[in-house]
């Protein structure tokens, strides 16, 4: 729970992060941040998929 709360926060950061760079016109930044979200999220999807009777 604590790790998916913590990817959440991570994710709002991020995307206030990204909006910001994107009307920046920096779109550099914007995809990597957009890559970031990605990977934060696959961080909650990963260890939930590893034991699937633990829910």
């Amino acid at each position: 729970m604590v790790l998916a709360m913590t990817v959440v926060i991570g994710q709002l950061w991020g995307l206030t992060v990204i909006v910001d760079a994107w009307l920046a016109g920096n779109t550099g930044t914007a995809w990597w941040g957009a890559g970031f979200l990605c990977l934060s999220f696959l961080a909650v999807l990963g260890p939930r998929a590893l034991d699937p009777k633990d829910r």
